[in-house]
């Protein structure tokens, strides 16, 4: 564990040889499982507890029956209701079958590497791929870690939108949010962002998704090239993200990043965020009734924790989380 305020800036991140500036390998240490969840310190945990003042709690996890049409390769959850009226035993079981990556999702440190083919700490993805490395950057570590815990913030950058008089772009364009706009929505709320938060920000993503037609949602996923909005991909908002030292970033749509986004190298921020600095990303996180309280209260910061599914070497993992305001 590593307190927040010990995390260098970006300018002083270490070189890493043969990789580019904003690597943090030596920054969470030698053979690290944990990443910026490193900062998530018994200190930092408390004070997210503090933030729990009504005791309003919201369950982030969307319904794991949407999107209807994951995206490509992803298969949709299948649940089936196994029931036995006796001799024995009278009562039903659930038998499910999921992609991990289909709904509301953490993305762990195996799910993206960089075009090199290297993942968190320098691991390579053809280790997974051969069966040699199973357990190496896998979510378990996580829960052996205690799960997610400490205070989470919301930008609410569609509410802004909108309250300022600027239009709302779709969710299913590729439109790019630039973090001088995150910032701007900080200030707007009265929102003081501290290191070691979780950032959340709320497109307007399952908003969009919950009010559209079956034919939209359709089009959007498997017509529309896989166009979503969401954070640019860009060296500005690596340093913003990593000069505020949160400890994790989630949005409600299908990225974080606008897609589809590439720096000017050619990448996204999906291959920077957990190849080489180890953030977490949370995607599809059902964030409306969240924001309706926040809005209400006139606060955006609250007691945040996700218990990840503790499977062994897992990529990916339902969140599980929860929101107290």
């Amino acid at each position: 564990m590593i307190e927040p305020k010990n995390v260098p800036s970006w300018e002083a991140l270490p070189s890493v040889a043969g990789q580019p500036h904003g690597t943090a390998w030596p920054v969470w240490g030698p053979n690290d499982q944990l990443g910026a969840l490193n900062m998530l310190t018994p200190s930092v945990v408390l004070a997210g507890m503090a933030e729990a003042r009504t005791g309003e709690r919201f369950q982030l996890d969307w319904s794991m029956d949407k999107p209807l049409l994951p995206g490509p390769g992803r298969r949709t959850m299948d649940h089936k209701v196994i029931c036995s009226n006796g001799p024995e035993w009278w009562g039903c079981d659930d038998e499910i079958r999921i992609n991990t990556q289909s709904s509301s999702q953490w993305d762990g440190f195996k799910h993206c590497a960089t075009k090199e083919g290297v993942l968190y700490g320098g691991f390579k993805l053809a280790d997974v791929s051969s069966g040699k490395e199973t357990m190496r950057n896998g979510t378990h570590h996580w829960v052996e870690a205690g799960g997610l815990a400490g205070r989470g913030i919301l930008l609410d950058w569609a509410r802004w939108r909108t309250l300022t008089g600027q239009e709302l772009p779709k969710a299913c364009t590729d439109f790019n949010v630039p973090v001088s706009e995150l910032s701007a929505v900080a200030e707007y709320q009265g929102t003081e962002l501290r290191p070691g938060d979780v950032l959340f920000v709320r497109f307007g993503f399952t908003q969009w998704y919950d009010g559209a037609s079956d034919t939209e949602r359709k089009w959007a996923f498997r017509e529309n090239g896989s166009k979503w909005i969401g954070v640019l991909a860009a060296e500005e908002s690596k340093k913003w993200i990593w000069d505020h030292h949160f400890a994790a970033v989630v949005g409600d749509n299908p990225a974080f990043e606008q897609c589809p986004g590439v720096d000017g190298e050619g990448d996204g921020l999906h291959h920077w965020l957990l190849p080489l600095a180890g953030i977490p990303i949370g995607e599809m996180f059902y964030l409306e009734k969240l924001a309706l309280a926040c809005e209400r209260q006139k606060k955006w910061s609250f007691f945040f924790t996700s218990a990840p599914l503790n499977i062994p070497g897992g990529v990916a993992s339902t969140p599980n989380a929860i929101a107290i305001l």
